[in-house]
């Protein structure tokens, strides 16, 4: 059973890199993400800045990684560096679930923008702060 004392310790547990999953699956229900290089590109260079920009550190094509920071440093928009490609790719959704709903068959996704916040949150929160302190925050 839940109560106030397991709420609360549940939100002190909350850290940058689970707000940041948490954020990008509520986004990815509301259809705020941008996936994959065209819609990526497109949506950095739209007129409505975006949130952030989620990047791969593990990308094979360094001038896939070359352009997506240019962009995000012209349009002035934050990049959150991950180091798994497979981890942004089971945080949007591309994977399978068992019957137990662990992630089975994780496609690899090298990059993700973020248009909007879908909920207003602890979490969101704590990853607009961080990213009002920092351009550049690369998650480990």
């Amino acid at each position: 059973m839940v109560d106030a004392e397991n709420i609360q310790e549940l939100a002190q547990e909350l850290d940058l890199e689970s707000a940041v999953k948490r954020v990008v699956k509520a986004a990815s229900f509301r259809d705020n993400l941008a996936k994959g290089l065209h819609e990526v590109c497109k949506a950095i260079d739209n007129a409505k800045k975006p949130i952030l920009c989620l990047l791969a550190d593990n990308c094979d094509e360094p001038q896939y990684k070359k352009l997506v920071e240019a962009l995000c440093k012209e349009n002035d928009v934050a990049i959150i560096r991950v180091p798994e490609g497979k981890q942004i790719g089971e945080w949007i959704g591309l994977c399978k679930y068992d019957t137990l709903m662990n992630p089975r068959k994780v496609r690899r996704c090298s990059s993700c923008v973020l248009r909007d916040f879908a909920v207003d949150d602890d979490a969101a929160n704590m990853v607009r702060e961080a990213i009002a302190k920092n351009k550049e925050i690369s998650l480990s």
